[in-house]
């Protein structure tokens, strides 16, 4: 685990080839050892964030692939304790998660999103709704690069539906699933609608320091000015 934190801290530092390096070691020591596959896939997925940083998606996609494959073989065998369950549950989700963001940067949105779908299913298990609405925020935004915005438009539902008032992260995910509620609006030509969830998004995004969020919002309400609903004479 100290490898793992250290590969991050070089990887945080702009340092990935030192990131990568380190990972190695620590995968041939996992296999070594026989470490928990918890262990050895949480190494597949940082040195993945590493061979991401260098613009080298197959060979991150294969980091991911191997860490899902070390966990499969555990994976539902009875006797397993509860804490272990959850583990594994959590690390193949997040590795799914990941593997889901690899296939989309390579274009093949088809698998990102069934990727994808497969964390939403891990994350359940352990009822981790943070994790699912953001994963179902993930589903949405490639759904919509893809083109289709009706589709999308389900998944941002189920984030919204998922996340709880007082939840610490509501704010984070609800920003971003407004935000894409708006541009799935403004794709069909509804820009009053689109407002109405992007000035939602806005609030949310400002409350949280979601500075990118905030930025789309500000530039998209900005432009459709014109297409507000509120009188203008009321501020005068």
């Amino acid at each position: 685990m100290r490898s793992v934190e250290n590969a991050r801290v070089a990887l945080d530092d702009g340092d990935a080839d030192k990131a990568i390096k380190m990972m190695q070691s620590t995968d041939q020591l996992c296999a070594k050892v026989v470490a928990p596959p918890t262990i050895h896939g949480l190494a597949m997925r940082v040195i993945s964030d590493a061979y991401m940083a260098k613009n080298d998606p197959e060979s991150a996609k294969a980091a991911l692939e191997k860490g899902l494959a070390l966990c499969k073989p555990h994976d539902g065998r009875a006797g397993m304790p509860e804490f272990m369950r959850a583990d594994l549950n959590g690390r193949m989700g997040d590795l799914h998660a990941a593997l889901g963001e690899v296939e989309r940067s390579m274009g093949r949105a088809k698998d990102a999103v069934r990727h994808m779908r497969k964390a939403v299913e891990r994350f359940e298990v352990l009822g981790q709704a943070e994790f699912v609405a953001a994963t179902y925020n993930r589903i949405a935004l490639v759904l919509m690069e893809s083109g289709k915005h009706d589709q999308a438009m389900h998944d941002l539902d189920e984030a919204e539906a998922l996340v709880g008032a007082g939840n610490e992260h509501e704010a984070q995910i609800l920003s971003s699933t407004f935000a894409f509620r708006g541009r799935c609006y403004e794709s069909k030509g509804e820009v009053e609608k689109a407002r109405e969830a992007v000035t939602k998004a806005l609030s949310y995004a400002m409350s949280c320091g979601n500075d990118p969020i905030v930025a789309e919002c500000e530039a998209f309400l900005g432009k459709t000015q014109d297409k507000s609903n509120v009188d203008q004479d009321a501020f005068l």
